[in-house]
């Protein structure tokens, strides 16, 4: 009896110190120690500054990607580390959806050998930036079966796509920086571009290099009127979202800094990473510890401030902004804008 009370003892210990992630339970508590701070008066018109940040799941490792089906109202989202593709809805809470999602070898091929960023193309299916498997891949969202659809550029394999859009006429953009790798930068072995690029897809399948003098590009996205693309710079020397305009061939003009978190965090490390443009234009950027919202010209509104490490969101066919933060899904009401 008393062996069998220390071994209840160290399971909760256990417990207690390493939670696991619980699979199947629609709940969600306040996330302590997060607020929304308002820099500009319209911030009120997207979401209600007193309002609760939603905890929906924890204990995973690095989440990104999310992306909202509305077919199927629910979310899916990546664990680049766990290399697993979740789906989160109210009626089911957190369920495996995919896994592996990326690289399928035996052996441990990096830290982030999963998918990255998700997207719902025009077909229906799942487009994902596979890190561990270098390519730009569709998943059917039925039978989940593979079909690479971008895996080289000049004949060289990318290094380890991050994140992409798609443009209303079918193309897509997505960039590769080197986090996906061994050795990120310094992996002179599996490593075959060089640039850290910014990429074309075309409706015929060509793979086209549009942008090369990035440090780390990371989140990538497309204004409401599809005329300017917006790239994020993880990179804490130069935290810039770039904006490029497009022309009717979809070639990109010459680029701008559209923000520099250096002017307007300078006291915080402020990298940029995942970018979502919602449809009345304002953007929402991770950055640091948190999402800043801005307006269409660039302008600061507020911040959601979580305290942790913030990689993406997603806008929720049921109103809601979904954030993957560090190991958690989060999410917060919007204003009906």
């Amino acid at each position: 009896m008393k062996i069998y009370k220390n071994i209840q003892v160290v399971v909760l210990l256990l417990i207690i110190l390493f939670p696991s992630i619980v699979l199947g339970q629609a709940s969600s508590k306040p996330f302590d120690g997060a607020k929304i701070e308002v820099f500009h008066p319209d911030l009120k018109k997207i979401m209600d500054p007193s309002t609760k940040i939603e905890l929906l799941a924890a204990g995973l490792e690095w989440t990104e990607g999310p992306v909202w089906n509305h077919q199927g109202d629910y979310l899916l989202f990546s664990d680049t580390r766990l290399n697993t593709i979740y789906k989160w809805s109210s009626k089911n809470g957190l369920e495996k959806f995919l896994e592996p999602a990326g690289y399928q070898g035996a052996d441990i091929y990096s830290e982030e050998p999963g998918t990255n960023g998700l997207l719902i193309n025009q077909k229906g299916n799942i487009v994902a930036c596979d890190h561990g498997n270098r390519q730009i891949v569709e998943i059917d969202l039925n039978t989940k079966k593979f079909t690479p659809l971008s895996t080289h550029w000049n004949q060289l394999r990318f290094s380890s796509p991050n994140d992409i859009c798609q443009h209303q006429r079918g193309d897509y953009f997505f960039t590769d920086p080197p986090y996906g790798l061994p050795n990120r930068e310094r992996d002179t072995l599996n490593r075959e571009i060089t640039a850290n690029g910014v990429y074309r897809l075309d409706r015929s399948g060509k793979t086209t290099q549009i942008i090369t003098d990035l440090t780390r590009p990371n989140g990538i996205a497309l204004s409401t009127k599809q005329d300017r693309l917006y790239v994020a710079i993880s990179d804490h020397k130069y935290p810039f979202i770039m904006e490029y305009p497009l022309n009717n061939k979809l070639d990109i003009g010459k680029g701008r800094v559209f923000v520099d978190f250096r002017l307007k965090f300078p006291s915080e490390p402020m990298a940029a990473d995942g970018i979502k443009v919602h449809s009345d234009g304002y953007i929402f950027a991770a950055a640091g510890n948190g999402i800043i919202i801005l307006n269409s010209d660039g302008e600061l509104l507020g911040r959601i401030k979580l305290g942790i490490a913030t990689a993406n969101c997603s806008f929720g066919g049921d109103g809601y902004l979904y954030i993957t933060a560090s190991d958690k899904l989060l999410r917060v009401p919007l204003q009906k804008i």
